[in-house]
């Protein structure tokens, strides 16, 4: 990945490409732990003690614990979890994929974690990124506090 470069002009920073999609899988990760949080609250819902099983885990890790029907996740997922993909898009002038285009991957991969009950990683997202959307990222490092 290439670093941001300043404007010869104004001074400005701006990222490239890959420092763009990067941003917005950092985006994307925050929109896919709502839609399992909203996927997990519904599944915790459906039955008597399930909130107590959680042992104090978050919800978006619910659907780990218990299946979802195929028609259920659709509907559940599908009501408004990616409303904001657009207007995100749009209002940063991004260009490189559509908002049909990242929010059909979103759905997908949301719909696969929940049938699958496998739980959502940062690589993996990735890889949809870069397989699905032909976008560039990279991911960072977590360094350990003290390490």
């Amino acid at each position: 990945m290439e670093p941001p470069v300043a404007c010869p002009v104004c001074g400005a920073w701006s990222l490239t490409q890959d420092g763009q999609s990067s941003a917005l899988l950092a985006v994307a990760d925050v929109l896919v732990l709502k839609a399992l949080e909203r996927v997990g609250s519904w599944l915790v819902r459906r039955g008597r003690g399930r909130y107590q099983s959680l042992h104090g885990r978050p919800l978006y890790l619910a659907h780990t614990l218990w299946p979802a029907e195929d028609e259920v996740t659709a509907h559940v997922l599908v009501k408004g979890a990616w409303d904001v993909v657009p207007a995100l898009l749009d209002g940063h002038g991004w260009e490189h994929a559509s908002s049909e285009q990242i929010t059909a991957m979103l759905d997908d991969y949301v719909h696969d974690l929940v049938l699958t009950g496998a739980e959502h990683n940062m690589a993996d997202l990735a890889y949809r990124f870069q397989t699905r959307l032909n976008l560039p990222v990279y991911l960072h490092e977590r360094h350990e506090v003290g390490a």
